[in-house]
């Protein structure tokens, strides 16, 4: 009877212990099956053990899954690696819940991020049959801009299937290789699925929109250093940030396949600043953190609380702190931007009117951005005196 099999992730080669279950042998056969392209059959010392339970729940890389028969258990699977796989790698790297496919030479990778069941699986399977085939789910991109994906089977929708999808191998569905040799990365594009994309486009989009619609869709992004800067230097790759609108995600080959065949660019023109704390400004979790701000005397102290990184752009910053995202415009971004160093709020009220001209009722307006700051977990308040 076999009860096990080893999986090439990411690197890595993950022994998959199935002996706990009813059917181990079935269960591994259909694995086999599904998984081929990273089936690793060579001797030698394995990197994780992976056993999932049917009983109980030992470690994120020991998760809870029940054994089943009625045919879902491969998603239940496929699911559970994955979240592994996020845990393992998560400050690594940029995660990034994604489509990968690559270029016909192998050399080159595009990487296609999308929210859960809005068409990234879609896409690998419709784009994998005339390109090579990464993952359509997870995706990493290392600090040399190399691409992993987690090459998982594709998992499509089936109402009528228990669990309501039903998984296949990238060769059942004919999809192109698997590069040995990770490829670098062309162009990392938002998918937006709309029927009024007759034909596709692919738009140029401002830093900010791209962090706002990438960040949820990441793991762990806050743990990466200086997230923020990563995630938007990959997306100068190929000529962006971009976004790939679409009715019918087969159209939208031939751009695609323009952004793999592309002559590689040079690093990409930033016009954008990253503010990056200082060791001692970076965040750290802090119980009840959050800054009441409310009626501040002109000699109250305005400082930055920490953060983790931020992106300026035309005016707005989008700043991470810890796991939570914001973006910032107007006055409250001028408010962050200038408590670069200290500043009271007179001093700040004085900078303002430099910047945005004098307005009838600019101490409503300033007391009103320092309040949204305060509750964004942004700015800390000090008094004169030093009380907090």
């Amino acid at each position: 009877m076999v009860d096990s099999l080893v999986l090439r992730l990411f690197g890595e080669r993950w022994q998959v212990d199935l002996g706990r279950y009813a059917d181990p042998d079935g269960h591994v056969t259909r694995l086999r099956q599904l998984w081929s392209r990273v089936v690793d059959d060579s001797a030698g010392e394995t990197d994780v053990v992976f056993r999932p339970d049917p009983d109980t729940s030992e470690s994120p890389l020991a998760p809870y899954l029940p054994d089943r028969t009625d045919g879902s258990f491969p998603y239940a699977f496929s699911r559970a690696v994955t979240q592994a796989a996020i845990d393992r790698h998560a400050g690594t790297a940029l995660l990034l819940h994604a489509a990968g496919l690559v270029s016909d030479d192998a050399r080159r990778g595009v990487v296609l991020v999308a929210s859960s069941g809005t068409g990234k699986s879609t896409a690998a399977r419709r784009l994998g049959q005339r390109l090579g085939y990464l993952s359509d789910e997870l995706m990493l991109v290392d600090e040399r801009e190399e691409l992993q994906g987690l090459t998982k089977p594709i998992s499509l929708i089936v109402p009528e299937f228990p669990g309501g999808k039903d998984e296949s191998s990238p060769d059942e569905l004919g999809l192109g290789p698997t590069p040995a040799v990770p490829p670098r990365l062309a162009a990392l594009v938002c998918l937006a699925r709309t029927q009024e994309a007759v034909p596709p486009r692919l738009d140029l989009i401002s830093v900010h929109e791209l962090i706002a619609e990438v960040v949820p869709q990441t793991s762990s992004l806050w743990r990466v250093d200086r997230p923020l800067r990563r995630l938007a230097d990959a997306a100068l790759r190929g000529g962006g940030p971009f976004r790939l609108s679409y009715a019918e995600i087969v159209d939208a080959e031939p751009l695609v396949r323009g952004l793999l065949e592309a002559e590689p660019m040079p690093d990409g023109v930033r016009d954008w600043i990253e503010h990056g704390p200082s060791e001692d400004e970076r965040w750290q979790e802090r119980a009840g953190a959050t800054t009441a701000v409310g009626g501040l005397d002109d000699d109250a102290l305005i400082s930055r609380a920490p953060w983790t990184d931020a992106i300026e752009q035309d005016g707005e910053v989008s700043v991470l702190v810890g796991p939570a995202f914001t973006r910032i415009a107007g006055i409250a971004a001028s408010i962050w931007l200038a408590c670069a160093r200290p500043l009271t709020v007179a001093e700040l009220s004085d900078e303002l009117a430099r910047e945005h001209g004098p307005h009838p009722e600019a101490d409503a307006l300033v007391q009103a951005a320092l309040r949204e700051l305060g509750q964004r977990e942004l700015i800390d308040v000090v008094s004169i005196g030093g009380a907090s």
